[in-house]
């Protein structure tokens, strides 16, 4: 019986892998997914940006939805609905942003590729993540208060 034992399931299920075979684990899980939702203030187009991983998706999508909802309130314009795209689809937009507010959870940041064609410093990083809202909701403040410096960084530029 023992000899019909699958060794490579037992090392995975005691965490006994070689590191190499972790390591080629952890990089398939970081899938970047990418939601962006385009919306007008004050003659202004801005980007709102949400980086994340596949990891409790859900609760990100609406997450971002609701935040996104919000926003485009605030908009001249009939907003479309936010999309799920990726940084190289960004790049390749006609129309560029005069700002970008971005959320990125802590291991995702926006490619230089992207910098590069966007000045990076239109640039507003929040504090905080989605993963960060989604456990604690007082992280969501930080977020409000990333929002009011877009609007002063848009009201100075406008005056």
């Amino acid at each position: 019986m023992i000899d019909q034992v699958d060794y490579s399931l037992v090392y995975q299920e005691l965490g006994l892998n070689p590191i190499w075979k972790e390591k080629l684990q952890t990089d398939n899980l970081k899938k970047e997914i990418c939601f962006y939702q385009k919306f007008s203030l004050n003659s202004n187009t801005v980007f709102f940006i949400g980086l994340t991983d596949e990891k409790e998706i859900i609760s990100k999508q609406k997450l971002f939805a609701n935040i996104s909802n919000y926003l485009c309130l605030t908009n001249e314009n009939t907003a479309e609905k936010y999309k799920k795209t990726s940084q190289e689809c960004l790049i390749s937009l006609e129309q560029k942003p005069d700002f970008i507010l971005l959320l990125a959870d802590n291991d995702y940041s926006l490619s230089d590729d992207l910098l590069n064609v966007y000045n990076s410093s239109k640039v507003i990083k929040s504090k905080t993540s989605m993963v960060d809202m989604i456990r604690d909701t007082k992280n969501k403040e930080i977020l409000w208060q990333d929002i009011r410096l877009l609007i002063n960084k848009i009201k100075i530029k406008s005056t």
